[in-house]
């Protein structure tokens, strides 16, 4: 339906869409004439409401009756200025569970529908003025009513949910511990299998195979096991201890690179001048001695053997 025609049945804030053949709600339309509060869509061929009927906030009296409706759309509580609804005549069974939220509901007519025994007993009759108002009010508390208690069972069925989740996962964990326990005993089973095979093997090569002796060397065997573990155990920490030297010596070499290059590079720093020139030189005269030593016990000694060898 063009906007224009909308316009031209606007009367002030009153808009008259009764009697036109309707089988859907012209929203986007309705959206562009906020200052239509008053919609009266009554005597159409409307089936159901579209979702975004729910964005017409601006309406305050609505008038729907005598028309096919089914269901209100979920969201029919973002209706919150809306005061006066009229739903005469239509197969409603049930209200929207987001209904309780039209707070400023003051009239409003259930007659004629199909409703469920609840609603049709807190709506009663809306046959004046009055008690068109007093069906607003308790539908509104029966409404809140049944959204608490709705509340009450989603809270209690999440919170099944959960218990039940926590206990198949502590059941889920108790069975991998179950599997781990199997496998360590499993892995027992075989390590005794193996030393008895082992200890009748020794027993069978020495010809004899009492169980006195099969107890000894299965003995024999936990032990020679047990001491093979600790060197083992000991052998690893002595790698350790020397890697953890050698690293250190690494480093302590790497920082007595860096400073002798700071020195050499900066002639001018006094400290370099006062400590570490005295020891550099004093160090350099050593490893020349040293050298001087080693090349001299080579020619006295080791060249010798290979002259004479050869």
């Amino acid at each position: 339906m063009p906007k224009e025609s909308l316009r031209e049945k606007l009367d002030g804030n009153e808009l008259d869409l009764s009697l036109s053949n309707l089988d859907a709600v012209p929203v986007k339309e309705l959206a562009a004439l906020p200052k239509a509060t008053h919609l009266d869509l009554s005597c159409n061929q409307l089936l159901i409401l579209p979702d975004n009927f729910c964005t017409l906030t601006h309406i305050i009296k609505l008038d729907l009756s005598k028309n096919a409706l089914t269901e209100l759309p979920k969201d029919f509580g973002q209706l919150e200025n809306l005061q006066h609804l009229d739903l005469l005549g239509n197969q409603l069974k049930t209200l929207p569970r987001s209904f309780h939220q039209l707070k400023k509901l003051k009239w409003l007519d259930l007659k004629d529908n199909p409703l469920e025994d609840g609603l049709k007993k807190n709506a009663g009759d809306c046959l004046n003025e009055d008690q068109c108002r007093k069906c607003a009010t308790r539908i509104l508390m029966y409404m809140t009513d049944l959204n608490d208690q709705l509340d009450k069972q989603w809270q209690a069925k999440k919170k099944k949910q959960e218990e039940a989740e926590a206990k198949q996962k502590e059941k889920e964990e108790k069975e991998v511990q179950r599997k781990r326990q199997e496998k360590k005993a499993e892995k027992e089973r075989r390590r005794r299998e193996h030393e008895a095979r082992r200890a009748q093997e020794l027993l069978s090569q020495n010809g004899d195979t009492s169980d006195e002796e099969l107890n000894a060397a299965r003995e024999k065997l936990k032990f020679n096991e047990s001491l093979r573990m600790k060197k083992g155990k000991g052998k690893s920490n002595r790698n350790c201890f020397l890697l953890v030297l050698f690293s250190f010596l690494a480093l302590l070499l790497a920082l007595l690179v860096a400073i002798d290059f700071h020195c050499i590079s900066s002639q001018k720093d006094n400290l370099c001048k006062a400590y570490w020139q005295p020891v550099r030189t004093k160090f350099l005269q050593v490893c020349e001695q040293y050298t001087y030593a080693i090349i001299e016990f080579y020619h006295k000694h080791i060249e010798k053997y290979f002259i004479s060898e050869s």
